[in-house]
């Protein structure tokens, strides 16, 4: 069973995206700031990652970087979820080679689905 990495400071938003992607047969794993999450990766990697970007404490662009130099090696796909509709956050977006999309909330979570389903190869 696959297994979703969600990185969301919201916990209404995380359990809406928890909810469609165990409709698909996702495992769900919901950590509420950046801290957690890398402490769950120090155990395990997810195949798909859905990262918020405007965190207390670190913000998900500190988060990838934290993977990058704790596991290069990791080569999971990350959906950014985030209210920032900014240029600039989306040009960071876009020169992470680990973003694999960047999506603006208000999101719908079938466009959410579909992402996950994209990055992981999954038919539709």
């Amino acid at each position: 069973m696959p297994l979703a990495l969600i990185v969301e400071d919201t916990t209404d938003i995380a359990g809406l995206i928890e909810i469609n992607l165990s409709q698909i047969g996702l495992e769900c794993h919901h950590a509420v700031n950046g801290r957690l999450a890398l402490e769950f990766l120090s155990g395990k990697h997810p195949d798909v990652m859905l990262l918020d970007i405007g965190m207390p404490g670190m913000s998900g662009w500190e988060v990838l970087e934290q993977i990058k130099d704790r596991w290069p090696q990791a080569n999971f796909p990350v959906i950014v979820l985030t209210a920032f509709d900014d240029p600039a956050n989306k040009l960071i977006g876009k020169l992470q080679d680990r973003v694999y999309r960047y999506m603006t909330k208000p999101f719908n979570p079938e466009d959410v689905v579909q992402a996950v389903r994209d990055a992981l190869g999954m038919a539709s």
